[in-house]
């Protein structure tokens, strides 16, 4: 045992320090700790022998002794100096965010800066290039993957939003923005973002509280706790957190319906939605380390949503095409849905030999189970508002999915190059059902059971090389695929057999000092979600409704890029991307049935000119500021279904921009605050076309208690700028609808830790591309 105790040259005592004990021969990591709140460690269970006992702290020098240890060791009392310089440098001049850009990777360096304060959510809003609409990250406007060291999240947009937010910045090293994946990644996805938190360095336990109430339309809060636990061979982690929700939503919609060619009617609908549910996370790690080259990990994840409810109330007049009004019908509808997700990982890490080959083994394990009711009846009235007549039916439907991966990676650095190669199987059966009972059974409705089963064998090699000013990386990967779908009611309706290949290439040249130039290619695809693939309809009413496209087929992405970076911090990029059999939501008006309905289609084609400019700097010692602005073309063709299967073609050019300002406001850099801006001009989301969007978003943050609580004021979009129209007009086909969701919230979040609470934990979540595909794009 070896024990003692920290304090500075004027006796106070030091607390949270890190304490090492290396190996006297060769520096070697033997054991470590921090110190408690009275400046006391003690390390257990060391062998005989000469080591080195290494204390260090922030704006102290390190302290290092040499001891000989026997049985019981007291190292007494150990005085760590002030570094003047480092003190000064963290006191009055706060490190500043940093950005580097390597290998088709944009590495925004976060730790210890000013940003550390804000939650990992925060941080990456304000990540240049990032994109948040509508809660929903990207990158570029890309198809976007979040990682978390390497390893995919698979969590909705909202249910990651909450992972993120309550997930401390001041645990994340980087925050790398890949915009060319290399081969290693699967082919489906078109960016990834990669969270990086720091190493674990201390042994010990850390416990967090953290509550968040949120207050817009109606109020709402987040409970939740977190544990960590690690010693010489074990890391221990588990969560959870619960999170009552009632939301609103209204949207208001028109309909202009065509006889032919002419204006027959419009119909004015207005929608009031409440959502209540009541969500329990819990998640759990748990790694063993079997020596210095061999470790296990365990990891699960169960999200449980019992009993949410969806209550819609839907108003619709029918006006004439002299805009007076010749009828009306209401609907009510009540849906009760009920999900489990449980997610299950067990990896295997190795390393070979001294020169840094690893081979890494991993399998993860999916179950999914949705059921969900749906009541709806709708009273007609004529104009006069008299009472006609009413519609009623109900629904029973559930939706049960399994999924199996397993894969190898292996990689090995060959002198100045690295070679990695690797393989995945993966298998997905989806189950769904659905009933209707009633007198009524919407048109062509029926009673269904569709099936889908996939599986997927992939393999891959990627090679990289770093030479001079030169750097270079090159992959290909292979992925066949074999699915089919089968329907009770429509027979085998899709069957698929392909084999792809997905090469991609980065090359990157060090010109001079201040000026580098990069080119890249990359091919994707992307395979239609499951629930997409159901064939059956959701209502909003009976002449609105969503359906599934069981006919889909996956598409194939092709994206080229050239890249110039001026002194590191001035990045231009000019990228041209073309997609053949986008997958799309598109809306469309059956005119001569007065029905509208939304579905998954694959479009004829998109492609997307693009030059994008991201710059960010410190104004002042107390001013950080960082932006991106891309300006685009972007065309999409689709065949106009109910509109003789005409082929339309829709454009536009738009710009994004985002920029964000970090304030530390007082001298002890205890209190911080941000505003963030974002334009977004015309653009299309599927068939409709979306005019100007901004937002503006303010947050205040103060750090309580020498960092060990923290207290967070948010304001989001502040003057209720982001909720705007959307609109589809031509040929026979005309409207469009004004989605308003609960956007301007005010949040207050409080956060406590206790135990050794500096301990970097080994938190991440469970995730694997195929589970991404559960998750559903539209809903009422």
């Amino acid at each position: 045992m070896v024990k003692g105790k920290t304090i500075d040259s004027n006796n106070r005592t030091l607390s949270f320090v890190n304490v090492m004990l290396l190996n006297a021969k060769d520096s070697v990591s033997i054991a470590g700790t921090s110190t408690e709140e009275n400046g006391t460690f003690i390390l257990n269970k060391i062998p005989e022998g000469n080591y080195i006992l290494k204390t260090s702290y922030i704006g102290y020098h390190n302290n290092y002794k040499n001891i000989t240890v026997h049985n019981n060791f007291n190292a007494d009392t150990i005085i760590l100096k002030h570094d003047i310089e480092n003190l000064e440098e963290v006191t009055l001049s706060f490190q500043k965010p940093r950005l580097e850009k390597k290998n088709g990777r944009l590495i925004f360096q976060v730790e210890n800066s000013t940003l550390s304060s804000l939650s990992t959510y925060e941080i990456l809003q304000r990540t240049p290039g990032v994109i948040s609409l509508d809660d929903k990250i990207s990158v570029k406007n890309l198809k976007t993957t979040v990682y978390i060291n390497n390893k995919r999240v698979y969590l909705d947009d909202r249910e990651l939003k909450n992972l993120l937010e309550n997930f401390a910045g001041n645990n994340i090293a980087s925050i790398e923005v890949i915009t060319n994946p290399s081969a290693k990644y699967d082919a489906e996805g078109g960016a990834v973002l990669n969270i990086i938190t720091s190493k674990n360095i201390s042994i010990g336990y850390k416990g967090a509280v953290n509550g968040t109430w949120e207050d817009a339309i109606f109020p709402k809060y987040t409970l939740g706790t977190s544990h960590y636990y690690k010693n010489n061979v074990v890391d221990f982690y588990a969560g959870y957190s619960f999170n009552p929700r009632k939301d609103y939503k209204r949207s208001d919609s028109y309909v202009n319906f065509f006889d032919g060619n002419l204006p027959s009617n419009q119909w004015e609908t207005s929608l009031y939605k409440t959502t209540r549910s009541k969500a329990h996370n819990f998640n759990t790690i748990l790694d063993f380390n079997l020596d210095d080259k061999n470790k296990v990990s365990f990891s699960s994840n169960i999200i449980y949503n019992p009993s949410k409810s969806i209550e819609n109330k839907v108003n619709t007049d029918v006006l004439s095409a002299e805009d007076t009004k010749e009828s009306s019908f209401n609907t009510n509808s009540d849906i009760d849905i009920d999900n489990t997700n449980i997610t299950l990982n067990a990896t295997y890490n190795r390393e070979i030999g001294k020169n840094g080959t690893h081979l890494d083994i991993q399998t993860n394990y999916v179950y999914y189970n949705e059921g969900e009711n749906q009541i709806l009846a709708t009273d007609y009235f004529d104009e006069n508002d008299s009472y006609q007549y009413t519609n009623a039916f109900d629904t029973e439907a559930s939706q049960k999915n399994n999924i199996f991966t397993g894969q190898i990676d292996f990689s090995s650095p060959l002198g100045v190059n690295n070679l990695e190669l690797g393989a995945k199987y993966s298998s997905i059966s989806s189950g769904n059902i659905i009933a209707f009972y009633g007198d009524y059974t919407p048109s062509s409705s029926r009673d269904d059971h569709f099936d889908y089963d996939e599986q997927i064998w992939a393999s891959y090699a990627n090679f990289s090389r770093d030479w001079d000013s030169w750097s270079l990386v090159a992959g290909l990967r292979g992925e066949y695929t074999d699915a089919i779908g089968n329907s009770v009611a429509l027979g085998t309706i899709n069957k698929q057999h392909y084999l792809e290949l997905f090469p991609t290439f980065s090359l990157h040249h060090q010109v001079s000092e201040k000026h580098e130039i990069g080119v890249s290619y990359k091919r994707a695809i992307a395979r239609p979600r499951y629930q997409s693939l159901n064939p059956f309809r959701y209502y909003l009413n009976e002449n609105n409704f969503i359906a599934g496209n069981p006919y889909l087929k996956p598409s194939i992405e092709n994206k080229i890029s050239l890249d110039y970076t001026f002194d590191g911090n001035y990045i231009f990029e000019v990228y041209y991307q073309q997609e053949k059999n986008e997958l799309n939501n598109l809306t469309f008006q059956r005119n001569n049935a007065q029905v509208v309905y939304n579905s998954t289609f694959n479009i004829e084609e998109s492609f997307q000119y693009s030059i994008d400019f991201i710059h960010y700097r410190p104004i002042t010692k107390w001013w950080f500021l960082s932006t991106y602005m891309s300006g685009f073309f972007y065309e999409m063709s689709f065949i106009a279904r109910e509109s003789n299967d005409a082929i339309q073609t829709q454009n536009t050019v738009g710009y994004f921009g985002q920029l964000y300002n970090s304030f530390t406001i007082s001298k002890e850099k205890s209190i911080s605050a941000d505003v963030y801006l974002e334009y977004v001009s015309r653009f299309f989301i599927g068939n409709y076309l979306m005019k100007d969007r901004f937002k503006t978003n303010f947050g205040l943050r103060k750090k309580l208690w020498n960092g060990r609580a923290s207290l967070n004021i948010n304001l989001n979009d502040v003057f209720n700028t982001y909720n705007i129209p959307l609109t589809t007009r031509y040929l026979n086909q005309d409207n469009g609808y004004t989605a308003k969701p609960e956007q301007r919230t005010f949040t207050i979040g409080f956060n406590y830790k206790f135990g050794n609470f500096r301990l970097a934990d080994n938190k991440r979540n469970i995730d694997f591309k195929e589970e991404e595909r559960l998750k559903e794009e539209t809903e009422f």
